[in-house]
């Protein structure tokens, strides 16, 4: 590919001369993104599903194509993408949403695993009055398939890929779980295919910033015959059948999860980074991201005194370490300093950190597919230069 051309797409990179390390916090955003939100308020803007004008016949057009255009991303149908702010408003509507449908009490045993992001942690520990189990990982940061199949739980919450060692959950072995399964996509959407049929997954959360889209938008997917027994996350308007003086009656299907006026022009956007990833093809990415991988791997593999903390079976371009003599902080503020983004702390994976890898911070360094291979061997030499600093 060429990534120069690629890589010019995305105005931040020709405003400041900077390596960006750090996608898996947010990924940086093209210009195609950008302008589509200008383009919503300067030619379309109006309120969805109300209005009987042309203007906002079109605004409504372009947010149900948008949605049409994420389900078929991840291989769902219309009617199971309902609009979010991000995975973590997700998460909680839906714990919530669960007790109250009785497919879930508060005594019901809850699964998670030792990856997790707290988003995807905490929302189930407030609900629960039983112990979380927690599903452990091995030396080089995968599952146990055998663990996983002999699961007996109510609930299983589990990372698609893991924001810290890039560890792809392995949801083949599932196929026998008879219980209900959510899916945190946040780190796999744009990087890895998702194809929620071929997964069998019950729920899965993504956000739009970290697949090359806008802040302030995600995406809860649910199977159809599960939302059906579900109520609503909030009320208002929009999501309502019929209004009694002390009743309602909510809408059915997926509109009565969308209350209020919803994030019409970032959904927009959001579609124009799928647009986005399929111009450049998921295949690409993906055999991009591995060789970005398999450079830096190899030359800090050969750095005294670092712990690496990555899946070297299966996984993607997420890449966490320490070293044994200099902080975390340290590393990445002199990366910094010197033009270079990346991640520095407990990555909202605090229980991974704590009773995993037994340290208070990792350094982080995740690829994008404007990351070349200057700025792999621009970010290596400066982590030897900070731990020749510091040490």
């Amino acid at each position: 590919m060429d990534i120069k051309t690629i890589k010019k797409q995305f105005p931040i990179f020709n405003n400041q001369n900077i390596v960006y390390l750090d996608s898996a916090a947010t990924t940086q955003k093209p210009s195609s993104v950008i302008d589509s939100i200008s383009e919503y308020y300067e030619h379309f803007n109006s309120n969805v599903h109300r209005g009987l004008y042309p203007l906002a016949t079109k605004s409504t057009e372009v947010y149900e194509n948008s949605r049409e255009k994420i389900a078929e991303f991840i291989n769902a149908d219309p009617d199971e993408i309902i609009f979010v702010s991000g995975a973590t408003e997700a998460l909680n509507g839906l714990s919530r949403s669960l007790i109250l449908s009785g497919l879930l009490t508060k005594n019901s045993q809850i699964t998670l695993t030792q990856l997790d992001h707290h988003s995807n942690i905490l929302p189930w520990q407030k609900l629960t009055n039983k112990d979380i189990d927690y599903i452990t990982v091995n030396n080089d940061y995968v599952f146990d398939l055998e663990q996983i199949k002999s699961i007996k739980t109510d609930l299983l919450a589990f990372p698609l890929v893991s924001n810290v060692t890039g560890t792809i959950f392995p949801t083949d072995s599932l196929n026998e779980f008879k219980g209900i399964t959510v899916a945190d996509a946040t780190q796999a959407v744009g990087h890895i295919k998702v194809d929620v049929k071929k997964m069998n997954i019950d729920f899965l959360v993504l956000s739009g910033h970290k697949m090359y889209g806008p802040m302030g938008i995600g995406v809860l997917y649910g199977k159809k015959k599960l939302l059906e027994k579900l109520p609503p996350f909030n009320v208002g308007g929009g999501m309502i059948k019929q209004v009694e003086e002390q009743d309602y009656v909510p809408s059915s299907g997926i509109e009565k999860f969308e209350a209020g006026t919803p994030n019409v022009a970032d959904a927009y956007a959001l579609s124009k980074a799928i647009d986005f990833i399929q111009q450049v093809g998921i295949d690409k990415i993906i055999e991009h991201e591995n060789y970005l991988k398999g450079i830096f791997l190899k030359e800090l593999e050969s750095m005294d005194n670092i712990s690496i903390f990555h899946s070297r079976q299966n996984s993607t371009g997420v890449i966490s370490f320490s070293h044994n003599s200099v902080h975390a902080h340290d590393i990445a503020q002199y990366l910094g300093d010197n033009g270079v983004c990346v991640r520095a702390g407990h990555h909202c994976t605090q229980i991974l950190h704590k009773y995993r890898l037994n340290i208070p911070a990792s350094v982080r360094v995740s690829f994008g597919i404007y990351n070349n291979r200057d700025d792999v061997e621009k970010c290596l030499n400066l982590i030897k230069a900070s731990i020749k600093l510091y040490s």
